[in-house]
């Protein structure tokens, strides 16, 4: 037995000594548990589902957010029961080696799959699932760099980089696509310190306002969105567009006195910028009677549907678009287990390495209506119902591939998911 094994086996074992003493079932330790939250009313009824065996998956994040709240709450009360998958969950792990604690007591816990939600050690975290003969699920907007080979790395699934660039060039045009002349500021984010969604997000509105205006660049677009200090994307056709680069206040501080000297009216953010330039942009707004137009990277809150459905004072409306970071990759990385599970692994990986599931691009939002439908207490969890996840298993469809699931994905946008659901 290898080592590792060897160790997850002792593990086991005095945790079940320990269960026994204390007359009690095991489940993971309390500060894993991210706080009770209330089903959805279309979801809370969903059956078990016949012919399942039962799994227990292990679900290792780095951050226990609302978002999190919400997805613990559909994979408990909705997904799992249909498929017949027990989760456990890790608290907020913040490196390498608390990763490997945990995927090391899933095993001894008696989980078969792990599913890995970090902003790194994905590929180290494989490693060690497959030392165990755990199947594997890294979540990343990038593709593994190394370990893809191994056979229980069964996938990579998460929005691509260029997804993000897609999104907010549509956010873009359905901004500043009037005709009018506009004045744009992008806040790149993390893009200088080669953050790939900020950079395809810088990128991706710069390439939309070269179509939008028929403009050219004096630089390489992709030397502008890295850019590490602040610049101006000068172009032929003389549009002012400026890329300022950070995150949090230190942005705030450098954004401010540029909104109040009245000349941009359209602000970019590649990340949450509502959180820190709504007060300073309603101010501008106050002093100079002019809209500013403003888009943001955000997640559906109660904050930003207060601000999707109100008005600034100039009557405008406060959000006008929203790049809306999908939740499709949690749904395919258990459905890619569950095939697993079943013995159709070699359909969920591509070849003799991991495959890579692109699934949903982010959501552009750019109404209040859109919004509303979007975050009803009606919609299934990352808007795949039961029935489709279900149609989406080796057991209702044998010949399903990781091509299937990822194209599954690949198809939801606003516009599809409305038209579903009308």
């Amino acid at each position: 037995m290898k080592f590792r094994k060897l160790i997850a086996a002792v593990l086991l074992m005095a945790m079940a000594l320990a269960l026994s003493a204390c007359g009690g079932s095991q489940s993971a330790p309390a500060a894993t548990q991210a706080p009770a939250a209330e089903a959805k009313p279309a979801e809370a009824a969903a059956p078990a589902q016949e012919g399942y065996s039962h799994k227990k998956v292990a679900w290792a994040t780095n951050q226990v957010t609302e978002s999190f709240v919400l997805m613990k709450n559909a994979f408990d009360k909705v997904i799992g029961p249909a498929l017949n998958i027990e989760f456990m969950y890790s608290e907020a792990l913040s490196d390498a080696g608390a990763l490997t604690t945990f995927i090391e007591n899933a095993y001894a816990s008696g989980c078969e799959g792990v599913i890995v939600d970090l902003s790194n050690s994905i590929d180290q975290g494989a490693a060690v699932a497959n030392d165990l003969g755990m199947y594997y699920i890294g979540i990343s907007s990038a593709d593994s760099k190394e370990n893809y080979n191994l056979p229980y790395y069964v996938s990579v699934v998460g929005a691509s980089a260029a997804g993000y660039g897609s999104s907010y060039a549509e956010a873009i045009n359905s901004v500043v696509g009037d005709g009018a002349e506009h004045s744009i500021m992008i806040l790149s984010g993390a893009a200088a310190y080669g953050a790939t969604s900020f950079i395809e997000g810088t990128a991706g509105s710069l390439r939309a306002l070269q179509q939008v205006y028929g403009l050219t660049y004096e630089k390489d677009i992709n030397e502008i969105a890295t850019c590490s200090t602040q610049i101006d994307a000068v172009n032929d056709n003389g549009v002012k567009i400026t890329v300022i680069p950070g995150l949090g206040n230190d942005l705030t501080n450098t954004v401010s006195p540029l909104l109040q000297t009245g000349e941009y009216d359209v602000v970019v953010g590649t990340t949450d910028i509502y959180s820190n330039l709504s007060v300073a942009v309603d101010e501008v707004e106050k002093t100079t009677g002019k809209n500013i137009r403003f888009i943001s990277r955000n997640v559906f809150s109660d904050t930003m549907s207060t601000a999707m459905n109100a008005k600034d004072s100039t009557g405008n409306p406060v959000v006008d678009a929203i790049v809306c970071q999908g939740t499709y990759e949690h749904i395919s990385s258990v459905l890619l287990l569950r095939n697993c599970f079943d013995g159709h692994v070699d359909q969920m990986r591509d070849g003799d390495r991991c495959s890579r599931v692109s699934g949903m691009p982010p959501l552009v939002i750019t109404s209040a209506e859109d919004y509303n439908a979007l975050s009803s207490d009606t919609m299934p969890y990352s808007f795949v119902p039961v029935d489709d996840i279900l149609a989406m298993t080796s057991l209702k469809n044998p010949e399903v591939t990781w091509k299937d699931i990822d194209t599954y994905g690949a198809d939801l946008n606003t516009q599809t998911i409305l038209e579903k659901v009308a």
